[in-house]
């Protein structure tokens, strides 16, 4: 049931906040309300003329997409976390960037707002928007896996709409600058959650994951629950080989 999601043991406790703090992270970081408001902020950078905004998107589309196709070749020669801190370090530098540009009160250079703007869907395009959904993978044990993962869904979206529906509200009580300067601030308390929580996952199966959580948190449990599962599976199969085939049903 949904026992182990709501009153999980250490390890079941340990490997959600891995994969719900994942899922999380990838929306607070504000790439869905710069997505939905992209045309708002390239505007808002200096950029003016509706063919220059249009060629603009498509070129930041174009790049977001193919950062995506590099990173999903590094993260198996890389590992997870490699790539996470240089996604979060790289949208930090890009986010200080366009804070700077929006400080200056007439309107800073559009070049330069373009330019931190790309580098924030590269970096994030790097290691926090496919990493996300590789993690809760790589982590929930099939235990819990099904309600896990949609848990972790369901979270993602909702931080998606809070953060999205603030979005306009927030920019203008801080200004577009200090808007720009607090993501980069949960940037970095995004990239200290990982330094301390989140485990290399690259070449480890969902079991050795299961012992790692169980080793670090000393609790056994969780091993205990894999084993009455697969237990179970094996016997249902068993099961199901001893029952006789009916010559009717066939015909």
């Amino acid at each position: 049931g949904w026992d182990v999601i709501f009153f999980p043991s250490p390890a079941f406790k340990r490997m959600l906040i891995v994969g719900l703090g994942t899922a999380i992270a990838q929306q607070i970081v504000g790439i869905d309300a710069i997505q939905y408001f992209m045309m708002f902020i390239i505007e808002e950078a200096g950029v003016e003329g509706r063919v220059q905004q249009s060629l603009v998107l498509i070129f930041l589309g174009v790049l977001k997409m193919a950062v995506i196709i590099v990173a999903g070749k590094l993260f198996d020669k890389r590992g997870r976390r490699p790539l996470f801190f240089a996604s979060l370090g790289g949208m930090i530098v890009a986010l200080i960037i366009m804070a700077f540009t929006f400080l200056d009160e007439d309107g800073g250079s559009a070049t330069v707002g373009v330019i931190g703007l790309a580098l924030y869907l590269c970096f994030f395009s790097l290691g926090m928007g496919p990493g996300a959904w590789l993690i809760p993978a790589e982590v929930f044990s099939t235990t819990i896996r099904a309600k896990a993962m949609s848990m972790a869904t369901f979270l993602n979206r909702v931080a998606a709409t809070i953060v999205t529906s603030s979005f306009l509200t927030v920019a203008d009580k801080l200004s577009w600058s200090g808007f720009f300067f607090m993501l980069s601030l949960v940037c970095a308390l995004v990239f200290l959650f990982f330094f301390w929580y989140l485990p290399e996952t690259k070449g480890r199966s969902l079991e050795d994951m299961s012992f790692f959580f169980a080793e670090l948190t000393g609790d056994r449990s969780i091993l205990e629950a894999e084993e009455r599962l697969h237990g179970g599976e094996a016997q249902n199969r068993s099961n199901r080989a001893d029952i006789p085939v009916d010559s009717a049903v066939i015909a």
